[in-house]
């Protein structure tokens, strides 16, 4: 069966089992709900509304393990270094310091059987109060103890959404899931359904629920996936770190726990580490176990389409490292958004 003809029969599937719909949201609808900002280099895709999510995609079973990509700052750095996925500037054997009053960790989406095996590993590292970092703008919950979240191209299915938006969406969407039969399924590398199967959703939670019935506390940042934060993200994303208990451990997560996930832990470890080289951050945060968020392509070829976006990551890390370096001192009392303007790029 051709590409065409296997993404058709998973979208009927999808619209038959739990009633999506699958036409485009009108600029209307957009307007309505009004739009969050994104990066320069995703703005025209905003526009096209091409990216409405049409089938629940399995992210993680519910099973006794760790999540994937899971890691923290007391792991050991990675040997299986891949030079094509680093930046110009990766440094082999970067500095610790610093690492062990990080309290930090990160991962992949997990199910529910993840997170209880989970817990404990953070609680033993953990000197004070654990925090989940949700940072992920695409609806997505618990179904029977599995996560899924509701895909449209790109894992765009909320861009342009405020947050108060996307978190609606997925209200709604898990809400009309309850008690329904939906259709779940993997998606393989080109990002088609795999062998889509009908569930009975019988149980259906938020991550805010399934964090808070595990004694966690829970934070969200509805962040676009693959583009440089916005910067209304970053700057929620500081005044909550503001506010923490000194000693409060962050677990950052997204879909694959690597490029949002390793951004902000990255953002982080810049804020509480102004002392050190960017690229001693940069690279240990990707030995570590997350991504190289430095990392660029010289040469795109077609169809290579997060080229811009790793272009974009590459230019603002340094323009971040410079807020904190200007900032760090007072605690960070004027927002990136506010920084940026007063010191356009050149």
């Amino acid at each position: 069966m051709r590409k065409k003809q296997k993404i058709f029969m998973a979208l009927m599937m999808a619209a038959f089992w739990s009633g999506a719909q699958l036409s485009g949201a009108s600029a209307a609808a957009l307007a309505d709900t009004g739009e969050q900002s994104v990066s320069m280099a995703a703005q025209a895709s905003v526009t096209k509304r091409g990216y409405d999510g049409y089938i629940w995609r399995l992210d993680a079973k519910d099973r006794e393990q760790l999540p994937r990509n899971f890691h923290t700052v007391n792991s050991a750095y990675r040997t299986d270094v891949d030079r094509k996925k680093t930046g110009k500037d990766f440094v082999a054997q970067p500095t610790r310091e610093g690492l062990s009053g990080l309290n930090m960790s990160g991962s992949a989406q997990f199910s529910a059987g993840e997170l209880a095996v989970m817990v404990p590993v953070l609680k033993a590292q953990a000197k004070g109060p654990i925090y989940i970092v949700d940072l992920r703008q695409e609806s997505h919950g618990f179904i029977n103890g599995d996560a899924v979240s509701w895909y449209g191209p790109r894992d765009w299915g909320n861009i342009g959404k405020t947050h108060a938006a996307a978190l609606k969406d997925e209200d709604m969407r898990l809400r009309r899931a309850r008690g329904q039969i939906v259709t779940v399924a993997k998606l393989n590398g080109d990002k088609e359904a795999v062998s889509p199967r009908p569930v009975k959703a019988e149980s259906v939670m938020s991550e805010q629920q399934l964090t808070r019935k595990n004694g966690l506390h829970y934070y969200r940042i509805t962040a676009t996936d693959h583009i440089w934060p916005a910067p209304e993200n970053i700057d929620a994303f500081i005044a909550f770190t503001r506010k923490l208990p000194k000693d409060a451990w962050l677990h950052f997560h997204c879909q694959a726990g690597q490029g949002r996930t390793t951004t902000y832990m990255v953002l982080y470890d810049m804020m509480k580490n102004p002392g050190l080289p960017l690229k001693d951050i940069v690279s240990r945060q990707y030995l570590l176990g997350g991504a190289d968020i430095s990392y660029t392509i010289a040469n795109p070829k077609p169809g290579q389409w997060k080229a811009p976006y790793y272009e974009e990551k590459a230019r603002m890390l340094p323009q971040f490292y410079a807020y904190v370096q200007a900032n760090h001192a007072d605690g960070f009392r004027t927002s990136w958004s506010q920084w940026l303007k007063d010191h356009p790029e050149t």
